[in-house]
């Protein structure tokens, strides 16, 4: 029963806290809360609080510790996504002497909703996502600074937003796919790691690979395959298959992490909403070769958390709830050892909400509970050819 009260109270704190900075965000700058954001914000979630109500959700059975002087890269496929999946963990690696270098994907040019809402414009224009890829660079860095992570620490790769899955799809030799939104097919960032490198696979695993050398991580942080979004699961995909090509390289295997930790954005039925108080609990999906560990925060920590959040504007007037939800008392990852690395093969689970993997012989099957609920609506409404649900 304490626990229980204890984490109620904690709960409530952290919701006060979180009110008293939006309420300062929102006389700070404009269209921080539209009146009619709020249904934007409702149909990235959607997740009635009686799911969780009837029944409690299971916490992470271990706890995550972090060694001192640990390399880290974070993997991002949109600007908000290192603070949702990993804002404290940053933290902690920090204060215990180790680096951090964070690794985003795309710029989060593709989001249709939320470049409408910061240019006006109802039917935004090329030049228009171009313009907000470079909005949301600027909002990261100024996030990161909030856990002390300077630009040099920072790699965007300029890749198109709602377009990582039909990459991987296309296989390596193919044409350069072409944003449907930027009408670009390569970065159209000079501040892109390769500007001039096409939208390919090849290209986009060849990056990925000669960034891991240079990082020499021992660990990577980056979306787990289950995430219904599919620029998430993409992601895993190629941070995987660019593992693979590192280790066959003379000598990339001593590049290898010891460890992989996933974290999960978006489903159906997780995270609980932030009406639920409590720790984050473990996500009701898995992959048999990765074992659930919670990370405790400390207040101090929570709050750099929502501060660097509150610093992705553009995400935070249309995603206020599922900020909410993932600023807790702790973040939940799904570590995967290296022994298990050789086990897992890219594009398996293929991307996609309720998907089960066939797997080929010799590697491990995924078990994905398929939701007993509707998908959230912001993934299953029409959208015109082409976009694509609200990201982080």
């Amino acid at each position: 029963m304490t626990a229980r009260v204890d984490a109620d109270i904690n709960g409530d704190m952290l919701e006060n806290r979180w009110e008293g900075r939006v309420a300062r965000c929102g006389r700070k700058g404009k269209g921080w809360r539209r009146p009619w954001a709020g249904t934007l914000m409702a149909l990235a979630v959607a997740m009635p609080s009686a799911v969780f109500a009837a029944g409690a959700p299971r916490p992470a059975a271990h706890e995550l510790t972090v060694p001192p002087k640990l390399r880290l890269l974070v993997v991002a496929p949109h600007p908000d996504d290192e603070s949702l999946g990993a804002g404290g963990l940053m933290q902690r690696v920090l204060e215990t002497g180790g680096r951090v270098h964070v690794l985003f994907m795309t710029s989060g040019d593709g989001y249709p909703e939320a470049v409408a809402l910061a240019t006006g414009h109802r039917q935004p224009t090329a030049a228009d996502y171009r313009g907000f890829g470079e909005l949301r660079r600027a909002e990261a860095l100024v996030a990161l600074e909030h856990y002390h992570i300077m630009p040099l620490s920072v790699t965007f790769l300029g890749f198109p937003d709602g377009g990582l899955q039909e990459i991987w799809r296309r296989g390596p030799r193919v044409p350069a796919y072409e944003s449907p939104f930027t009408r670009e097919d390569r970065p159209p960032y000079p501040e892109a790691f390769n500007p001039n490198a096409r939208y390919t696979s090849r290209e986009l695993i060849g990056q990925i690979a000669h960034l891991v050398a240079l990082a020499d991580p021992d660990w990577i942080v980056l979306p787990t395959p289950l995430d219904s979004h599919p620029d998430h699961c993409a992601t895993f995909t190629f941070i995987l298959a660019a593992l693979k090509s590192l280790g066959a390289e003379p000598g990339g295997d001593s590049k290898i992490p010891d460890r992989l930790l996933t974290y999960l954005v978006h489903d159906g039925r997780w995270p609980p909403p932030a009406s639920v108080r409590g720790l984050l609990p473990e996500p009701s999906v898995s992959l048999p070769t990765a074992r659930w560990y919670s990370l405790p925060l400390a207040d101090a920590q929570v709050d750099a958390k929502i501060g660097a959040l509150e610093s992705h504007r553009t995400q935070a007037a249309v995603m206020d709830l599922l900020f909410r939800a993932l600023a807790r008392p702790n973040e939940v990852f799904g570590v995967i050892e290296r022994p298990d690395f050789g086990r897992l093969e890219p594009g398996e689970p293929p991307c996609g909400p309720e998907i089960v993997s066939n797997s080929a012989p010799g590697m491990v099957p995924v078990i994905v509970q398929s939701p007993s609920l509707p998908a959230p609506v912001a993934t299953s409404t029409a959208s015109p050819p082409g976009k694509r649900a609200p990201s982080p």
